[in-house]
């Protein structure tokens, strides 16, 4: 597979099912999805539509049953192209906050005497300084997540893959970490791919959205989503006309796509 500089992932005629025979399940596809570096793809759904799957497959955690996926144009590695944020925040509860974070560079092979100053600037872009030496069991849950997302950001690649992080927070949590991850995304350039349920969170985060249809999923809308990704307050931002009209668009795609109606068999 020869490498694009311009396509930081590349999604070709990708399907996956999962078992064989009379037991077997189309999950995705065909699916095909290039996204340029820089960009924050939002990949939303109704539960079985096939995100989940489609995240893992760019991870490289499966291998697509048809078709080919690349990170950077490479076959995706997992734990080397991306760094991963899941549901849960899976911290070690035995390390500090710090050592979690550290371990990350560790096995990125950052030498010991650079780690701490690392650790420092990544826990202060997620807001959270000073805290490197707290215990994980005495954070919030909205506060592992920023240390989940701090260790995600600490290896050195261009690529962050999200799976419905903020899913298990309550709304005003869920708020700040969105404008927090906003703001991560924006300074730091990586390119995002983030799954999830809500089409609010969809417009907020997503510099492009797409719909997946019933199984199997497959694209049913691809929108890029024309807002201020820096300089506006997020209330205004959310309180905008535009910012409706887009979760109006992207909510009618959803519910449409989510009806069984759309299911086919495999091409």
């Amino acid at each position: 597979m020869s490498s694009n500089p311009d396509t930081a992932v590349e999604v070709r005629e990708v399907t996956h099912t999962y078992g064989s025979g009379s037991a077997a399940v189309t999950a995705l596809g065909p699916v095909d999805l290039r996204v340029p570096p820089g960009a924050f793809l939002v990949i939303v759904g109704a539960s079985g539509c096939g995100k989940t799957t489609l995240l893992r497959l760019i991870a490289g955690f499966e291998k697509p049953t048809a078709g080919t996926v690349s990170a950077a144009g490479r076959p995706p590695v997992p734990g080397r192209n991306a760094g991963l944020v899941f549901q849960q925040p899976r911290l070690l509860p035995w390390k500090t906050v710090g050592g979690n974070v550290g371990l990350a560079l560790r096995y990125a092979g950052v030498p010991r005497p650079e780690r701490s100053r690392r650790v420092s600037a990544l826990l202060d872009r997620v807001g959270l300084p000073h805290m490197a030496h707290r215990r994980t069991w005495q954070l919030s849950g909205g506060q592992q997540q920023r240390v989940a997302i701090a260790r995600a950001l600490a290896v050195d690649n261009p690529l962050l893959l999200l799976d419905e992080p903020f899913a298990a927070l309550d709304a005003l949590t869920r708020e700040r970490l969105q404008e927090d991850l906003r703001q991560v995304s924006a300074e730091s350039g990586r390119t995002c791919v983030f799954v999830t349920h809500s089409v609010d969170e969809a417009v907020f985060l997503g510099s492009r959205v797409i719909v997946l249809t019933h199984r199997p999923g497959r694209v049913a809308l691809d929108l890029d989503v024309d807002l201020p990704r820096t300089g506006v307050e997020p209330d205004e931002l959310r309180g905008s006309p535009e910012y409706a009209a887009l979760r109006a668009t992207i909510g009618h795609a959803v519910r449409a796509a989510a009806s069984p109606e759309n299911e086919r068999a495999p091409s």
